[in-house]
């Protein structure tokens, strides 16, 4: 029996309450988390406070398993009991609570940022469930919207001129942002050195400003296509009208703008006469674009000092130019690197036509035109293979890889491999389309080729399973560690239904992946240097597998 002994006060530890124990005064017990202590003689009494024990340290027996919570209801301490792994916890009518996501519409995602093949310097974003955009990461050049130019480590709003305003989609370029209303409204923010925001200046701007040229001329937008940001932010973006007709702002270097000059473009200007568009790719520098009509006939303009236009020449094309022999065209993908000898720019294209064939041109260094050579080619020269493809995709940095996925929903991947991007076990270069090994072959529905420079990584999904492969040595992959790896692995902590994923960031390593569930969460993992992944709201560092970001 253990004695504390305080001069006047004397207290007899007795342990566990025991029915049978006789008990004399100051003898103390626990009992149901609790302590109390005998006031007199005391034999097979329950303790509770009364004429026989006095309450000696108040404590619970109410907290039944792992994870749950003692809160005071306002009258006495009672139970919560644990949410489950989707569930938030909220104040409901000044008490707390446990929530699904999906009750407060400021903390649900409804869609990630979209990206051209990549982008987000620094910097990823979502439209929330009410409309409005959170953003966090880099506030270089108001990038994320704050207007002191901090870096948020949180996702945090990004606030518009009009508060009213409701946004349905929202797009990364670089360092500069767009948003799209229900009506076809275009609102900018950013980096603005090239006038890419569209506003008649090169002023940047901190809060989503709506251009208000298409708003004068009656224009309503479907599709924004911001310039890939591979490692230099010489920003351009095109803008697919309801109507079919292509408009551009910003950089203009090499006539990808399509209005008939190299002179950059402060405001909106009509590309060419292009009317009918229904996909419009962009490379980053030095750009060059293509544009996919109804019919499937395919225009090319902007940079072709590698052949990218595919028209049998290196002369550059300022207005979009009717491609005179493909057709049937349903998709296209323009994208931009360096030599093998790490000069450059370069760029090269790939062109999916409907019969499932792939088509490609322009620089062929590292193999990234799949024709079994390193070969450069100025006119599109079909890819042999036996599949039939139905989607295809590429890198966008100094050394680019690049893929496809049949019909039969197997994965395709060719170009450069220094890290393995091309998940073939080694880092050769892959001259041909290869097919990696792997349980996910079969059901792959969806491809990126992230990242930037020559740190790329590619991540598939599969079922409800991402694998990644390549460069990840800031957790870009979330594979629960930080070495790269030439094979694809599974991606760690999925922890719901997949709705929709997405690689962020760019430059030399900056760069990792958001996944968005059903139930309106969102996990990322990858570089975290400030603060992009939105998972730590202080002492940061990079995130090695899903995490969920913090809203």
């Amino acid at each position: 029996m253990a004695v504390i002994d305080l001069g006047n006060i004397r207290i007899n530890w007795r342990g566990a309450y025991n029915a049978a124990t006789e008990y004399v005064r100051d003898d103390a017990v626990s009992y149901r988390g609790s302590s109390f202590i005998a006031l007199g003689d005391v034999t097979g009494v329950t303790p509770v406070v009364g004429a026989d024990w006095d309450l000696l340290a108040a404590g619970t027996d109410q907290l039944l398993q792992e994870g749950d919570i003692l809160i005071h209801d306002g009258n006495a301490p009672v139970r919560l009991a644990r949410g489950t792994d989707t569930q938030i916890l909220q104040l409901i009518n000044g008490r707390p609570a446990w929530r699904t996501q999906a009750v407060d519409p400021s903390r649900r995602v409804a869609k990630l940022a979209k990206v051209n093949g990549m982008g987000g310097t620094g910097v990823r974003s979502y439209v929330m469930a009410d409309g409005l955009i959170k953003a966090c990461g880099s506030g270089t050049n108001n990038n994320n919207g704050d207007p002191t130019g901090s870096h948020l480590y949180l996702p945090s709003r990004v606030t518009a001129l009009d508060n009213s305003v409701r946004f349905v989609e929202t797009y990364l370029g670089g360092m500069q942002s767009y948003a799209l209303t229900a009506n076809g409204e275009v609102w900018s923010w950013g980096y603005n050195n090239y006038g890419q925001l569209g506003h008649g200046d090169t002023a940047n701007r901190a809060f989503a400003t709506r251009i208000e040229y298409f708003v004068t001329n009656n224009i309503q937008i479907s599709k924004i296509i911001p310039s890939r940001p591979n490692y230099y932010d010489h920003a351009s973006v095109l803008f697919l009208a309801t109507d079919g007709k292509v408009y551009g702002c910003g950089y203009n270097g090499t006539g990808q703008l399509g209005n008939g000059t190299t002179t950059n473009q402060l405001i909106p200007v009509r590309c060419g006469s292009l009317t009918n568009i229904i996909c419009v790719a962009l490379s980053g520098i030095p750009h060059h674009a293509y544009a996919v009509e109804s019919n499937g006939n395919l225009w090319v303009w902007g940079n072709n000092a590698n052949g990218q236009l595919g028209l049998g020449d290196a002369t550059m094309r300022q207005t979009p130019i009717l491609h005179p022999s493909l057709n049937n065209v349903v998709k296209a993908v323009a994208a931009a690197g360096y030599t093998t000898a790490g000069a450059g720019p370069t760029g090269h294209g790939l062109i999916l036509r409907g019969d499932g064939t792939i088509w490609s041109a322009g620089y062929n260094g590292f193999g990234q035109l799949g024709l079994g050579d390193a070969t450069d080619r100025v006119s599109f020269t079909q890819i042999a293979h036996s599949a039939f493809f139905t989607d295809i995709f590429s890198g966008d940095g100094r050394y680019p890889a690049c893929g496809a996925i049949s019909q039969q929903k197997d994965i395709y991947l060719w170009g450069y491999n220094g890290y393995g991007q091309c998940g073939s076990g080694n880092t050769v270069n892959q001259l041909s389309p290869f097919k990696p090994a792997g349980a996910f072959q079969g059901n792959v529905t969806k491809a990126v080729m992230g990242g930037g420079v020559s740190t790329d990584g590619c991540v598939i999904q599969s079922g409800n399973h991402l694998w990644g492969t390549g460069y990840n040595a800031n957790g870009n992959l979330g594979l629960g560690h930080a070495a790269n790896v030439t094979t694809f692995q599974k991606v760690l902590s999925i922890s719901g239904t997949i709705q929709d994923w997405n690689l962020y960031g760019n430059g030399y390593a900056s760069w990792g992946i958001s996944v968005l569930y059903d139930d309106g969460r969102i996990d990322a993992c990858g570089e975290n240097s400030v603060g992009s992944c939105g998972t730590q709201p202080a002492n940061l560092h990079n995130v090695l597998a899903l995490t969920n970001v913090i809203l």
